[in-house]
Parts: C-alpha cells; structure tokens; sequence
C-alpha cells in the first residue's frame, strides 16, 4: 500500500526543506515555530512510529497546514505531543548506515540505496501539497551536497547560534542524560573517536565547529535560491520578520498573520556554568 502511494505522489516538485546546524543552535524551536505557523507539511511524532510506511502514516496521523497549537516545550530535540514535529531518525536509520559516525565517506553512502528515502520524501511532499519540512540533524548535516543532487527541489535553512552558548548547552545535555560531561552526544563528525579521551569542553567545540565547517562548505557550492541562513538571537529577538522571511524561502504561505505579528519570544544566551569553564569554552573556539 505505501509503494502505491509513493508512485502516486511520485514526481512532486513542492519543495523539501531541511533544517541544519549544530546542536542545540536554535533548530528544535525553529523547525516547531515553522510547524506551527507556516502552511507546511511535516511528520509528526504519531507519524514517526510508522517509519516503514510514511505515506501510510501520513494518511493515517499526518496533519499539515499549520495552526496546531504547539506546544514550543522541547527535551533535547524531543517534542512532545502527538501533532508534534518528530526528527523522524528511525526512518533515516532504517535506510542508511550511520553506526560509527555521520560525516559518510562516498564509499560509505555508495553502500546506501538513497531510492527509497528520495521516493518516500517527494511523495510525502506530494501527499501534503505543501513544502515538506525535515529535520534531522545528524543524518542531513553533512550530506548537503549529496541530498541537494538527490532531491532537485531540496532547501536548506542554516540556523546558526553564539557558537559559546551552544557548547554550553550541549555539555549541560550532556550532564543531565548521562551524568558525565565526558560522554559524546548528538551529532558524530568522522574523526569522532579521535576525540573521545580529549577534555570535555575541547570535544564539544570540536563538534560544533566541524558541524559549522561542514555546512558552510556545503552551502558555498549551493545555488543561492537553495540556501538560506539565518540566527538564532534574530529568531528570538524578531520572530515574526524572521519567520516571514522563512516562508518566502520556503514557498509556504502564513497560517494567521494576528497569530505571528504576536508572537513574542525569548533567546536563553546566559551563562550558567562555572568563570573557568566559560574561559576554557572560549579558548577552544579560538580560531
């Protein structure tokens, strides 16, 4: 039944909009900000649990359009709610092979029949009518280039935060899951395993720097009608302008402008660890 589907919505040109930066940059309430307000489609956490069979799930527990009445609370990248948006990372480990690390070499993704995952993204966009949004930051992050050839009408919205705030954050998640600073999260850039006896503070800038090279790379070889950047603090400070810009890039038309014209939001930029580890997070982002 899903393979029906995904031949009837095959071919779909509504564009498929991807969701990149580092961890903790901002993504999560971006990726719920344009769930609820922009006129897009997205899989949602009921959705997820169907990974197989999106098109199925979609018929099933799929909701576009917006106006959901979200709530922007969010566990680490975890939202919750079934109408909620979901990373959707079961899919994307159900197609690829991403065990060791998620920079892939070319012989690593060679290994990967990408047909299936192009065919299930196109015919969900197909399915909803709207642009499809996605976001998965480890699976997608370093494989811009790749997916942009893959899927022909592929976008990228680069949400970018004071890389000290993100370090912060993500050795902050890392003290609450695992009780250790010292114990690797979220994104693996590929010389990950080299880095594993380093101090905290240096293996966390190493990832989000090598997350933000990786992109930036990516980005500069990308048509500029493809790729659009944007900041955090602009995201918190102006979320209206900033969420109108998104949904020109987007395609996507503005569910209820009352709604977003009253929005108001708050950046979390404060420091909150200890004077030596602030110092010891701006040496390691020295250039």
């Amino acid at each position: 039944m899903d393979a029906l589907l995904r031949r009837k919505y095959a071919g779909a040109k509504e564009p498929i909009v991807f969701i990149v930066g580092a961890p903790r940059s901002g993504t999560t309430v971006l990726y719920q900000l344009m769930a609820e307000h922009l006129d897009v489609g997205f899989v949602n956490n009921k959705m997820a649990r169907y990974f197989a069979a999106p098109l199925i799930a979609a018929m099933l527990h799929g909701r576009a359009g917006g106006g959901h009445e979200l709530d922007l609370a969010s566990e680490y990248g975890r939202t919750s709610g079934e109408r909620s948006p979901h990373e959707f990372s079961w899919f994307w480990h159900y197609h690829g092979d991403f065990l060791l690390h998620d920079d892939l070499s070319a012989d690593e993704r060679d290994r990967i029949d990408w047909q299936p995952i192009k065919h299930a993204l196109e015919a969900l966009a197909g399915y909803f009518k709207r642009p499809l949004l996605i976001k998965n930051l480890n699976s997608v992050a370093y494989q811009i280039p790749w997916l942009q050839e893959l899927l022909p009408t592929a976008k990228f919205i680069w949400i970018r935060r004071d890389e000290r705030f993100t370090v912060q954050s993500i050795l902050r998640v890392r003290e609450d899951q695992y009780g250790d600073r010292g114990v690797w999260w979220s994104v693996r850039p590929r010389d990950a395993a080299e880095w594993r006896d380093k101090p905290a503070v240096e293996q966390v800038a190493h990832q989000v720097t090598d997350i933000c090279v990786a992109i930036e790379s990516a980005f500069a070889s990308l048509p500029t009608d493809r790729q659009l950047e944007l900041d955090y603090e602009s995201l918190m400070s102006k979320p209206g302008e900033t969420l109108r810009r998104v949904a020109r890039f987007a395609g996507a038309g503005i569910v209820d402008d009352g709604k977003l014209d009253a929005l108001t939001l708050r950046a979390r930029n404060e420091k909150t660890v200890d004077d030596q580890t602030w110092d010891e997070i701006r040496v390691a982002l020295a250039p």
